[in-house]
Parts: C-alpha cells; structure tokens; sequence
C-alpha cells in the first residue's frame, strides 16, 4: 500500500471510530498516554543510572531510549495525539475531514492522552521506581529545563520537535515489518530529544510524574509555568506535526498522480 492510500485509510478509520464508537477511541487514547508514559520514564531512571556511573551520559542514554514508548504507540494500535496531528492535517487538507472536525478530535485526543499520563503517572509515583529520586536524579533536571524556557522557545522547540516525531511516523508506513519500524522511529525519535525539544504528550508524562514522586521540585515548577508550557507546547506541536508535515504530505499527494507517494 503506498503512503497515500495508507494515511488516507488510517484517517477513515480513526474518524469512523471516533463517531461510532467512542468509547474504544477513548481507550486508545488512554493507553497512548499511558505508554508514553512508562517508556519515557524508563529511559529517564536509566539515563540516570548510568549517569551515576560515567557522569555526563545520562542525557545521551536518556535520548536513545526515549524512542521506546512511540513505538509501542504504533506497534499497538494507540491513539497519540501529536501523531494524529499529522494525520487530520492530511485528511484535512484532501478533503476527507474538516478543519474544525479535526481540531475537536485532536482537543479530546489531548486531553484523553492526559487522563492516560496522570493514571501511569500516580502509580508510578507511589512504585519504587522513583522511591530514591532527590533534585538531582536527571528527571527532575530535564523537568526543570523544559520550564526554565520562555515563552518563544517553547513554541519554536515544539514545532522543530513535532516536525521531527512525524517524520518518524511517516517513515515508519514505508516499514514493512515491525524490526524496520523498530529503526524507523527510535532513532528518529532520539533526535528531537536529544535536541531538548518539546512534545506535549511527552511533557505530560515527564511533568506529572514529577509531580507525583513525592521529591522537591525544581522552583520552575508552578501551575502558571506549566499552563503555559502545555499550551504553547500543543500549539507548536500542531504547527510543525500537523500542518508542515501532515498539510505538507496532502498538498503533494493532491499533485499529479505519478509523484505521489
């Protein structure tokens, strides 16, 4: 299947199950959130790990292991929003949703991703696997950096970030199998990460979590700081996923047949 018939049947599918069956797309959304929880969280407590050990790694670790959760989003079957993103953007752009139709999903998307990351978020928050973290454990570090930006960071970090996520998505319709969507996306993904840009879904988890852990937190951390930073993180995320990449990909396909992807 070429990449256009492949977006343009995820669409269908995601509007159809979206109107008809609610329930089961809220689900999807939940788990998204969910496993893009436990993975960056992951790669946070072993980045921290080897850090320990060779000082100064701990960032590079954190950023190639980072990757883990959205492949699990893709090889499961999740509904993550800022993958949607570049999905309704496509569809909208050929015509096959509208604009304000797509905008309401991606909204309740968000906000059920959310949901999915606080659930994950409180448990692990209560586990062991954060029952040692002080201020200086690498999460807390990478927390503090997200909130530590001004507004226009935020937003231009969001866009770079959300451009670099769907083109692992993208790439990843071209695998044909899942160890090919294993290379497509991990590496991919690490980019942006190492980068130290913003996904909105991804600072849901980081932030919560943090937030839970029951350790002190990093002064940056106040409801206004992180109000903000969701806010313009999803729209940054929105512009640089959705529209460059998702609005860019349905403008070519609308082109002449034998260059469409």
């Amino acid at each position: 299947m070429s990449l256009n018939d492949s977006i343009e049947s995820s669409v269908y599918k995601k509007i159809d199950l979206f109107r008809y069956d609610f329930g089961r797309y809220a689900v999807r959304s939940l788990l998204a959130g969910a496993y893009l929880t436990v993975g960056p969280i992951f790669a946070t407590v072993a980045g921290n790990i080897v850090d320990s050990i060779a000082p100064g790694t701990g960032p590079l670790v954190f950023a190639l292991l980072f990757g883990l959760g959205f492949f699990t989003i893709l090889v499961l079957g999740a509904e993550l929003a800022t993958g949607n993103m570049m999905f309704f953007c496509y569809g909208a752009v050929q015509g096959r949703c509208g604009w304000l139709r797509s905008l309401g999903v991606l909204v309740v998307n968000t906000l059920l991703n959310l949901v999915g990351v606080v659930i994950v978020a409180g448990l692990l928050g209560l586990s062991s696997a954060l029952s040692d973290a002080g201020p200086n454990h690498l999460l807390f570090e990478v927390v503090d950096g997200k909130l530590s930006k001004d507004g226009p960071e935020l937003f231009v970090d969001a866009i770079i970030a959300n451009f670099v996520v769907n083109m692992a998505f993208v790439a990843s319709l071209y695998a044909k199998d899942i160890v090919n969507k294993f290379f497509a996306v991990v590496p991919t993904i690490a980019i942006f990460v190492g980068l130290g840009l913003e996904n909105v879904i991804a600072d849901f988890s980081l932030i919560s979590t943090a937030l839970f852990s029951g350790a002190e937190l990093p002064g940056s951390v106040t409801p206004g700081n992180v109000a903000v930073a969701w806010g313009l993180v999803f729209l940054g995320n929105l512009l640089g996923g959705g529209l460059l990449i998702g609005g860019g990909y349905g403008w070519l396909n609308l082109g002449r047949e034998s260059y469409r992807d």
